[in-house]
């Protein structure tokens, strides 16, 4: 029988945030839950992507997916989410007990300047050349709270778009499309397989612009 003293400590496996994430992405769409699908109640469908409110930066790529999945697991109805220290320096209080969600952030660096340690971060880099500079790549994960765990925080209030707004979104879905649209129907609106292309009343024939474009993107979508 070995001699245990002689044992060597094995040295814990480095946690993979990636995997962790992918995992849980993976293991929700086992069971049926998208979470970009955003199946939240009818009144909040307008929360859109997870933003920091003390940045006014929307999260990106596989953060906001991450974000937007734990806010679905958790019942969270607010798509801010910001650090402890963020929180803190609005005079906003995380909650005692609340467990917060990581998130990981890389930044292109020279080599001569020094990362400054993150809030709640862990930090590791990697050097290499890129356009004839010398540069490391730092990596940190933080630890964010959505505005649900935090207390004092003003109530969340989503942007409403302005009429204005909704028409220029429209219309310039329809002209980055490049489908081939008519004005050249009575009292009639379809697509044409046969020649690729959208038929539509002109435009006052309709009661509004809300009645247009709802009828012009609804033939997009048999076009696309």
């Amino acid at each position: 029988t070995a001699d245990p003293r002689s044992a060597q400590p094995v040295a814990a496996k480095p946690r993979d945030f990636r995997q962790e994430v992918t995992d849980r992405i993976i293991g929700m769409l086992e069971n049926g839950v998208a979470p970009w699908q955003k199946p939240w109640n009818p009144g909040e469908a307008s929360l859109g992507m997870p933003k920091n409110p003390t940045t006014d930066r929307s999260y990106r790529g596989g953060n906001a997916l991450h974000l937007m999945a734990t806010a679905l697991q958790r019942g969270y109805s607010d798509p801010r989410w910001m650090t402890y220290k963020q929180a803190s320096d609005q005079g906003w209080q995380v909650r005692r007990g609340e467990k917060g969600t990581q998130i990981e952030f890389w930044e292109v660096k020279p080599t001569d300047i020094d990362a400054s340690p993150g809030d709640n971060a862990g930090a590791s880099s990697e050097r290499n050349v890129r356009d004839g500079r010398d540069t490391r790549l730092v990596h940190r994960v933080y630890t964010v709270f959505n505005a649900k765990q935090i207390d004092g925080i003003p109530e969340y209030q989503p942007k409403r778009p302005t009429p204005f707004e909704v028409v220029s979104s429209a219309e310039q879905i329809l002209d980055n499309s490049g489908a081939k649209i008519t004005h050249d129907q009575a009292d009639q609106a379809f697509y044409n397989r046969a020649s690729d292309s959208i038929h539509l009343p002109p435009k006052d024939a309709f009661k509004d612009a809300a009645g247009y474009y709802g009828t012009a993107l609804h033939e997009l979508d048999h076009w696309t």
